[in-house]
């Protein structure tokens, strides 16, 4: 608890703290602050403000509270579904053993949080099938409001409510399943209603739907492969992602014992022995819980494999449903992670205490080309436990940061000593920094908006992120490309400084901590070719460094030059000249 708490918060919750701030200030939002999600989560941070303040550490603390709330809600369903108390124990322990040692990548995040309204929506749909309970407007209420997060919440809904119909339709007219999927729409409403009136009244519908229908479409079009999308389900929060190899034929199976195919009442369906891996529903009422809990965990992968992007925190949620499925059939798993978490920490310490003689045996059962590596747990690692200490009487300096963030040394990562160095010097600059006049070019500078309580120069943060949105096809005449809407939005800005991150020009984390990366009176890197030097912002004077980050001052009398930031993923590509354009189009991405 104390090292999570004072872990530092990831480039995306600076963004919504922003957009918050930008809101509860009178704002609007998309106009001001560029996004390509739904504003829901900008509401719950603008609340968490306005109960708690901008504190990281009670952010957190609201982040640990819906988890909780999450599992507390999967536990009532693995035990409606036959789990044991024990079982639901080692659930309880698993959740505790992966969620908090995740990276800061992972918290606070809209998918996390999606979870709880959706599991609450998903319980009450099993009442209603088991007991007749209608809570149909509340439940559409909780699943319209996981929509406001994330539209993607519509996939597992639907799954949910397709195996429900089935179940109810062997004891209701059908008249009353309709009754009731108009009445959880009627409820999606009332959760929708209130979100578009704000929209309209602060005046953020026009730039909702501008970012929505003409950036949205390339953005989410702009995805990894079907392939590499489904093998992160498996290997992103390794071992923990393992667990889907049971997960996945346990739902299924659960669907056949639920007989999700017929109308016609029964007892449970049988499924193959044996019984040791998977043990039949007791009831009807068990196995409609089972089906229902399938029917959320399969929905929901199939969204995040199949319409979201890759990255770590989408697969959280879908690893906890995957508990909860595994936890359903009365396997301990949280038991089994443990003893592996202990028994691989003792032999990487003991490698650590002999390198000489243990060490080579560790590397021969895990060499550096293996798929699963083996990993410390940070309850063992001693380097890390020996900061509780220190995380509960000092908090969330910049250095603890440093050595608890797992994503410090990436160029999305934020080096809060670095950072905390270089807001000290803009803050001593005369005349004063004023809103407008800060542009943190870089995802991971983006806290100095808050440090220094400024507003961005344009409403553009993550200006890597929106600058690989291209066109999915022909302009207009006379329209300009989104990289252009972006570059004119720099040039008509009010900035004065501007700051940047060597990372972002380099994939080697320590390359601008090293000597030879720097010459006597050159204040770039000896990597940064000449030219690159001539794009912004490399182009404008520097006055400052602290370590990754350089701070330029604009001078007007150098031309701002190319605005852009090269494509991380072709990053190797900027040692090297641009090739020529061939009739006025560049050939080059």
């Amino acid at each position: 608890m104390p090292l999570f708490l004072v872990m530092p918060p990831w480039c995306d919750v600076t963004l919504y703290q922003m957009a918050a701030r930008n809101v509860l200030r009178g704002g609007t939002h998309y106009r001001d602050i560029f996004d390509t999600n739904l504003p829901g989560f900008v509401w719950l941070m603008a609340g968490a403000k306005l109960l708690f303040g901008w504190s990281t550490g009670a952010l957190r603390a609201v982040d640990l509270m819906v988890i909780a709330g999450a599992t507390a809600a999967l536990c009532r369903f693995v035990r409606r579904c036959g789990g044991t108390r024990y079982t639901v124990a080692w659930l309880v322990a698993a959740v505790a053993l992966f969620y908090p040692f995740t990276s800061e990548f992972n918290h606070i995040q809209r998918d996390p949080w999606m979870l709880l309204p959706a599991t609450l929506a998903a319980w009450l749909r099993f009442r209603r099938v088991q007991n007749g309970t209608n809570a149909a407007l509340l439940e559409g209420f909780l699943w319209g409001a996981a929509l406001w997060l994330k539209p993607h919440i519509v996939i597992p809904a639907l799954a949910v409510w397709a195996v429900s119909a089935v179940l109810l339709a062997r004891q209701e007219p059908r008249r009353n399943v309709l009754r009731d999927l108009a009445a959880l729409v009627c409820g999606g409403a009332v959760a929708g209603a209130p979100g578009v009136v704000w929209l309209v009244a602060t005046g953020a519908w026009p730039h909702f739907l501008d970012i929505f229908l003409n950036w949205n479409p390339a953005y989410l079009a702009d995805n990894a492969p079907l392939a590499a999308r489904i093998g992160g389900l498996f290997e992103m929060h390794r071992p923990w992602g393992l667990l889907h190899f049971a997960a996945l034929p346990l739902a299924l199976l659960a669907l056949w014992e639920a007989r999700v195919w017929s109308r016609t009442p029964g007892p449970p369906a049988g499924v193959f022995r044996p019984k040791l891996w998977y043990t039949p529903a007791e009831s009807e009422g068990a196995a409609a819980a089972r089906a229902i809990l399938a029917a959320l965990y399969l929905g929901w992968a199939a969204q995040a494999v199949g319409l979201q992007k890759s990255l770590d925190y989408v697969y959280v949620p879908v690893t906890l449903l995957a508990f909860a499925v595994v936890a359903a059939q009365r396997w301990c798993f949280g038991f089994l992670y443990l003893v592996w978490f202990v028994a691989v920490g003792a032999l990487l310490n003991l490698a650590d205490t002999y390198p000489n003689d243990i060490a080579p045996w560790v590397y021969k059962l895990d060499p550096a080309d293996a798929k699963g590596k083996f990993e410390k747990h940070a309850l063992a690692d001693g380097e890390i436990m020996k900061l509780w200490g220190r995380a509960l009487t000092e908090g969330d300096t910049p250095e603890l940061r440093d050595r608890i963030g797992q994503y410090t040394g990436v160029h999305c990562g934020t080096n809060w000593e670095d950072l905390t160095s270089v807001a000290s010097h803009l803050r001593a600059i005369e005349p004063p920094l004023r809103a407008g006049e800060l542009n943190c070019w870089h995802d991971s500078t983006h806290p100095l908006y808050l440090m220094l309580d400024l507003d961005p120069a344009t409403r553009y943060m993550h200006y890597g992120t929106a600058f690989d949105i291209k066109e999915l096809g022909p302009l207009s005449p006379g329209q300009k490309t989104k990289r252009e809407q972006i570059a004119d939005a720099v040039r008509a800005s009010r900035q004065r400084y501007v700051v940047s991150d060597l990372l972002r020009t380099n994939q080697d984390p320590r390359a601008p901590y090293r000597s030879e990366s720097w010459r006597n009176g050159d204040p770039l890197p000896v990597w940064l070719p000449d030219h690159e030097r001539q794009k912004f912002p490399w182009n404008q004077p520097v006055v400052f460094r602290s370590g990754r980050y350089v701070v330029h001052r604009i001078d007007p009398s150098v031309p701002l030059g190319e605005i852009r930031v090269p494509d991380w993923n072709s990053l190797d590509e900027l040692l090297m000249p641009r090739p020529p354009k061939l009739g006025g189009i560049s050939i080059f991405r």
